[in-house]
């Protein structure tokens, strides 16, 4: 329970959101929480625009003619022959087309106007109102009838319903079309497939001829440049004595003639060395070397009998000496067998000599013949290079004449074939249901497009609305704290008797319990907090303009003073409409503060309103003077209000609008407290800081506003989803006899 003071009034504790040096100096900034105020500040705005674009795409979609679509699928290989075989011909020599572009060539092909226009001849589109509609007259249904204008308009339109595609990474082609009716859908997807293969199979037939007519054209010339030359060839081997006896050019005779004397003269130089080695160890004469480079027998057993002869001799010669006489007789022997060797030594060396001769007498001829015939084979390299030419155009000439000579004959054959590498994988079928409109994606579509709309002119008229709706723009645009936001209450803002929504009545009496209530009781709190060392006895209440609930405001303030124990004077000092004694259901009275400060104060210019509050006391405006500027600007009125704080605990003074009339300023000037009261929705940021800076100008002690009016949806602290004072206000006032935590 909340503790009370001496006098039994609840103690307030501070206000959740004091405002702080950090709230007047924070920019705005784009959140959720601001955008949703937005919104709720704009709804009727918001709401209007969503449902008119929702609106809009339910009608349009609604009004939307159904539309089928049917596919056909097509394998397209372009790299198939398409029949003489010229196209492989052509990539040999110019090297391989790219297949994606070639596959593009054919999408194009289908997407012709050769082929629209004998899809439409073919099933008689233009007589069909599914296609035509009112673009052609009843009468024309010949494309060479028609004008430009139309003729193009049908093909646009064809070329429009028609949607050609060739799938990535394959050889794949799909073509579509649509139309209102669903069996013309198919019909002319399959139509389309079939006038391009027909156009296809047409165009390579007449191709095919064309060629066969034109190869038979080339044929003849092309036999009489090879005939030629291969006159001139035969001609320049006659001439040269070139005879090709293989594939190979460099074979003829001289050049095999050549060959052979090369490799005989090799052979006669490597005879002629070995003999030449062989003469000269001969001439040496020894008979070692002999013996081993021409073995021969005689030399051989010459030389045996003189070795055994000779080991003979020095046995007997170390047995008996030199002098016995069989020693004489093998010396003689020796000496025989001496000349022996030595003879055939000679004659061995005469038979090396005469070969060696020989041999060289051999390489020098056949060296002789070789250089000849080098000298030939020079002669004949000089015509080499006209040589390869001649033979060159003959072979190209037969090769190129047995090529078109063999194409020339397959033409009677693949003329007759259809093209090869168009494949229908998958025909048309009439589709069961329509592709458009696609009901729920236009309705989502509408409504997100609605609510982007609505939010978006939601933000413009924000941003064109220099009116402040919440205590935090307030708060930005003052530089001044908001002391209270006091709510709207439908049930107790209309003035008693009055249709009108205007000043709310003392809510602390009427309804003690409602959020309106205890934002006074806040405003209260705020007003002592201001300044706790001395707290203000004379409190004007200020606005900018009218009907910003500024005398609500002094009433319910006057109230929840005097709730809490004060004696509180309220001052009427709006002398020219006032409106105080009518939140207490009191006639206008004769005596007010006009009469106190023209003939002095009586006991009846005071009166007591509320006889369940005492404490609280009332000075009506009383008669309207007609200078009410200078009535309230006088010394009289200063030394009033002094005489009255010197009575009362607090004097709260009631003013006119600052910016309608000038007679607020000089009571906010001799006021311990300003409160400036602003309306929510209605005050003007260019209005509110000029009454700023009005009073900044006559020195008075401006404590903080108050915001009237507010709904508290737009304010930041307020969750629309379990206010505060609620369903469970009255369990927490004590209404259960279990106490509110």
């Amino acid at each position: 329970m909340c503790p009370t003071n001496k006098e039994g009034a609840a103690l307030e504790n501070v206000p959740a959101a004091m405002p702080t040096r950090e709230s007047f100096t924070r920019e705005d900034e784009l959140s959720l929480a601001s955008i949703w105020r937005t919104v709720l500040k704009h709804k009727f705005l918001f709401l209007c625009v969503t449902g008119l674009v929702f609106g809009a795409v339910v009608f349009h979609t609604m009004s939307m003619t159904p539309i089928y679509e049917s596919v056909a699928c097509l394998e397209i290989d372009p790299s198939r022959s398409s029949g003489l075989g010229l196209d492989e011909m052509m990539n040999e020599k110019l090297g391989d087309t790219d297949s994606s572009s070639r596959l593009t060539t054919e999408v194009r092909v289908i997407q012709s106007d050769t082929v629209a226009m004998r899809v439409i001849d073919s099933l008689g589109l233009l007589r069909n109102p599914a296609f035509s509609g009112k673009r052609v007259g009843g009468s024309v249904t010949d494309f060479s009838a028609m004008s430009p204008a139309n003729r193009e308009g049908v093909l646009g339109h064809f070329r429009g319903s028609l949607s050609v595609k060739a799938l990535p990474n394959s050889e794949i082609v799909e073509v579509r079309f649509r139309s209102p009716d669903a069996k013309l859908a198919a019909d002319v997807a399959n139509t389309v497939v079939e006038q391009y293969m027909q156009r296809t199979l047409q165009t390579h037939y007449e191709g095919t001829v064309q060629v066969s007519n034109w190869l038979s054209q080339q044929m003849t010339g092309l036999q009489n440049k090879t005939l030629e030359a291969q006159g001139k060839l035969a001609d320049f081997q006659k001439k040269n004595g070139v005879l090709n006896t293989g594939s190979d050019d460099s074979e003829n005779i001289v050049t095999d003639r050549l060959k052979i004397l090369n490799e005989q003269l090799t052979q006669a130089e490597s005879d002629r060395i070995v003999k030449e080695a062989r003469y000269r160890m001969a001439a040496t004469g020894n008979p070692e070397l002999i013996a081993n480079v021409v073995p021969s027998t005689t030399l051989q057993v010459l030389r045996t009998q003189e070795a055994e002869q000779k080991a003979q001799l020095a046995q007997l010669n170390s047995k008996f000496g030199s002098g016995y006489p069989k020693v004489h007789e093998l010396q003689s022997q020796i000496a025989r067998l001496d000349g022996s060797i030595a003879t055939e030594i000679s004659n061995v060396g005469k038979r090396l000599e005469d070969e060696y001769k020989s041999a060289a007498k051999t390489e020098s001829l056949l060296r002789a013949e070789f250089n000849d015939q080098k000298d030939k084979a020079y002669k004949l390299n000089e015509h080499a290079v006209e040589y390869a030419v001649l033979k060159h155009d003959v072979e190209n000439g037969r090769e190129l004449y047995d090529t078109l000579q063999l194409k020339l004959k397959m033409a009677g054959v693949t003329a007759g074939l259809s093209s090869g590498y168009v494949n229908v994988i998958d025909r048309a079928e009439v589709p069961a249901h329509p592709i458009e409109p696609r009901v729920i994606f236009n309705y989502v579509l509408g409504l997100m497009g609605g609510l982007l709309s609505g939010l978006l002119l939601a933000f413009v008229a924000e941003s064109m609305d220099d009116t402040l709706s919440s205590s935090e723009e307030l708060e930005l645009c003052l530089k001044l704290p908001v002391l209270s936001s006091i709510p709207v209450d439908q049930l107790t803002a209309k003035i008693a008797g009055s249709d009108k929504l205007g000043a709310m009545l003392p809510l602390l009496l009427n309804d003690p319990r409602s959020p309106a209530a205890e934002a006074f009781r806040g405003l209260r709190t705020s007003l002592l907090l201001t300044s706790p060392d001395r707290q203000p006895k004379i409190i004007t209440i200020v606005s900018s303009v009218p009907v910003e609930g500024k005398t609500t405001v002094v009433v319910n303030l006057g109230v929840a003073f005097a709730q809490r124990g004060e004696s509180v004077l309220l001052v009427d000092a709006d002398l020219r409409r006032s409106a105080m004694h009518v939140h207490f259901g009191l006639p206008h009275s004769r005596f007010g503060t006009s009469t106190a400060l023209t003939q002095g104060l009586n006991d009846q210019a005071i009166i007591t309103p509320i006889e369940s509050l005492p404490n609280l006391h009332l000075m009506p405006a009383g008669p309207h003077p007609p200078n009410p500027a200078e009535l309230l600007g006088s010394k009289r009125m200063a030394e009033l209000l002094a005489t009255m704080a010197a009575k009362y605990d607090r004097v709260i003074v009631d003013t006119p609008p600052i910016l309608s009339v000038a007679d607020a300023l000089p009571l906010a000037h001799i006021a311990d407290a300003v409160v400036f009261v602003v309306r929510s929705g209605m005050a003007r940021k260019k209005a509110v800081l000029r009454v700023r800076d009005l009073l900044q100008r006559s020195n008075s002690n401006v404590v903080g506003a108050v915001f009237t009016f507010v709904n508290l949806r737009l304010e930041h602290y307020y969750y629309a989803q379990r206010p505060y004072y609620g369903k469970s206000a009255p369990v927490y006032y004590g209404d259960s006899d279990q106490d509110a935590s």
